[in-house]
């Protein structure tokens, strides 16, 4: 299985103590990236419970869905992505009580585009 790492995987996400609700920005350009290739996105803190899923891409290519999935835990799957969608994805929570990757894993088709994946959290601890 391919993996591919975005450029936000070096962004740190806010860690505060408020319980304010927070959005970390993710970015990454695929290139031929093949079915199954696994997106690195962000690196998530312990303490961190995710709350929603913000989709932002311009289409990836005819039939392209991706399962978004926090370390082994999938968070949504099947998004489809194929063509220009800006959407929100409300989740059950999902908390870190580890270090976890926020990853993209495509599905359906070999996909071309750029590709946004920007979580709703609250830092709550541990």
């Amino acid at each position: 299985m391919a993996k591919i790492k975005a450029p936000t995987m070096h962004d740190r996400m806010y860690v505060g103590t408020h319980g304010n609700l927070s959005v970390a920005f993710s970015k990454a350009s695929l290139s031929a990236a093949a079915v199954n290739t696994e997106v690195e996105l962000l690196d998530v803190p312990i303490g961190i419970k995710v709350v929603a899923l913000r989709i932002n891409t311009d289409g990836l290519g005819a039939g392209v869905t991706v399962d978004v999935k926090l370390g082994t835990k999938t968070l949504k799957a099947g998004i489809d992505v194929a063509t220009a969608t800006n959407q929100i994805i409300a989740l059950p929570s999902a908390y870190t009580d580890q270090k976890a990757v926020l990853m993209a894993v495509i599905k359906g088709a070999e996909a071309n585009g750029v590709l946004e994946i920007n979580p709703e959290y609250l830092s709550v601890g541990y």
